[in-house]
């Protein structure tokens, strides 16, 4: 899958090295999360008022605490 992508990610041309593709997803990827980040940081949490995101909450486990279910907003989705 990796070595195919770095072929069709490329038609007509060299195929991007696996090194490069993979630094290239890398640097995609930093750039989505600052953007959901920034997002997150206007809002709040709805049990303890904290701005977004809460890393460590002492309601955590709680429905409200965004903690306990929030953090999926920035998992990796496949």
């Amino acid at each position: 899958m990796l070595k195919r992508n770095c072929i069709l990610r490329r038609p007509g041309r060299e195929p991007y090295e696996v090194i490069e593709y993979l630094t290239l997803l890398i640097r995609m990827d930093d750039r989505s999360l600052k953007t959901q980040i920034e997002q997150l940081r206007q809002q709040q949490c709805e049990k303890c008022g904290e701005s977004l995101p809460v890393t460590e909450c002492c309601f955590s486990g709680e429905a409200a605490c965004w903690n306990t279910l929030g953090w999926h907003v920035l998992k990796l989705n496949v």
